[in-house]
């Protein structure tokens, strides 16, 4: 047996009929995949290319729950693979068209290693809007179709009382030139089918794009205050970061007196509130003022909305004339897609 696990180490197998071409490096800012390895693979019967990620159990020993029993510690990943890979035969089923999907899945076993090695196969894609928005090459209309992609695949979640809690730019991927998907649902859960391991009040995938309530140990009572919420606000993040090339909740932490920043702050959330509120506004102004004046009115009413400190002010406001609920995306999708077709049919004048 080697130090290296075994899912570390799959390249040049063939694994069922999935060839394992290349690893995936991580960069230094990437967070994604904690507990997992990723490859580039290919189908030696019909030669399709996909994207394997390889569940690494020794990475998850590593980091979750130091001193825990590796048997139980061991089942729960297990249940958290198979919990993954029912929802995305649920999103498949269900004909969720902006979620990627899972092609193949399996277990590779190899008789000198203590743990096997599940594995799920997805489509690829041309990148992740991380790596395509800084090669700095799409114009405005582009991103704002960007958007609207990312945004439809979490209102079909939402519609199946699912929430994705690890939204950010590396898990909202493009295929060809403009399609994209939301991806990666490792860290998801779902309203009558908890997740066995990110069902937790605080559970975030990514603190980077966290809710802002979570940074002061505030969960709210309510699921969809608490789940919806939460997953509004890092779409506004990433919205944010797409069209101005900064992170708002940076940026409202920044602009955040130093007492009463999360790590500092040792009162209740109810008694931050005014100082966070007075910094989400000056980021708002500041990002506000970043966005093209063409879109800026409405999409700045977007992320502001969408980025509202409070989670039970987050969404469309109370008394604005809709029947829809307060956390669905509908109208949001409707003014980003607005906004794309007249920058497009700009382009033919």
């Amino acid at each position: 047996m080697q130090d290296v696990p075994l899912a570390s180490r799959l390249e040049g197998l063939i694994i069922d009929k999935w060839k394992i071409i290349k690893k995936r490096l991580k960069t230094a800012d990437d967070n994604s995949g904690v507990f997992s390895s990723c490859y580039e693979v290919e189908n030696v019967e019909n030669g399709q290319t996909g994207f394997l990620k390889a569940i690494n159990y020794k990475y998850a020993f590593n980091v979750l729950m130091p001193g825990a029993s590796s048997i139980d510690l061991l089942h729960k990943l297990t249940a958290s693979y198979q919990y993954e890979k029912e929802l995305l035969d649920f999103c498949n089923d269900k004909k969720m068209s902006r979620i990627v999907s899972a092609i193949a899945h399996g277990e590779y076993r190899d008789p000198s290693e203590p743990y096997p090695v599940p594995y799920l196969v997805f489509e690829i894609a041309s990148g992740s809007l991380k790596n395509l928005v800084q090669q700095k090459r799409f114009d405005l209309a582009w991103k704002l179709g960007a958007i609207h992609g990312f945004l439809v695949g979490l209102s079909q979640l939402h519609q199946e009382n699912i929430v994705h809690q690890d939204i950010k730019p590396s898990n909202i991927l493009v295929f060809g030139q403009v399609a994209s998907k939301l991806s990666d649902l490792g860290n998801a859960t779902k309203f009558d089918k908890r997740s066995p391991l990110w069902d937790g009040d605080g559970h975030c995938g990514d603190m980077g794009y966290a809710p802002i309530e979570l940074l002061y140990g505030y969960c709210s009572v309510n699921w969809q205050t608490r789940r919806l919420g939460a997953d509004l606000f890092m779409a506004g993040g990433v919205i944010t970061y797409l069209i101005t090339d900064s992170n708002f909740l940076t940026l409202m932490i920044s602009n955040t007196p130093e007492t009463y920043r999360p790590l500092n702050w040792g009162g209740s959330f109810d008694e931050v509130k005014p100082h966070i509120l007075q910094a989400y506004n000056v980021a708002l102004a500041e990002v506000v003022d970043r966005i093209d004046s063409r879109i800026r009115e409405p999409l700045g009413e977007i992320i502001a909305q969408l980025t509202h400190p409070i989670p039970e002010q987050r969404g469309i406001p109370r008394g604005f004339t809709t029947s829809l609920p307060q956390y669905s995306l509908q109208r949001y999708i409707s003014i980003v897609d607005r906004l794309a077709k007249m920058l497009e049919w700009g382009k033919d004048e």
